[in-house]
């Protein structure tokens, strides 16, 4: 049986879930390159740039937060 013919739950029994999820993922629908990660990276840091680095890391901290909901 190849992996890609499995549901979730059988790849979780035999113990290969990581790997069924590889398998199966959806290939990218839009493009975002490393330039503009890069570019837009900047842009949030300039933001912060006048705050020390523990300041800036629990401002991040909190946006991660934000982000997640």
């Amino acid at each position: 049986m190849n992996i890609t013919e499995m549901d979730r739950e059988t790849a979780t029994k035999l113990g290969v879930l990581e790997e069924w999820r590889k398998e199966v993922r959806k290939p990218r629908e839009t493009k975002f390159t490393k330039e503009q990660v890069r570019s837009n990276a900047l842009r949030v840091l300039n933001v912060v740039a006048g705050l020390k680095q523990g300041e800036r890391a629990r401002v991040l901290a909190h946006a991660i937060k934000l982000n997640e909901v």
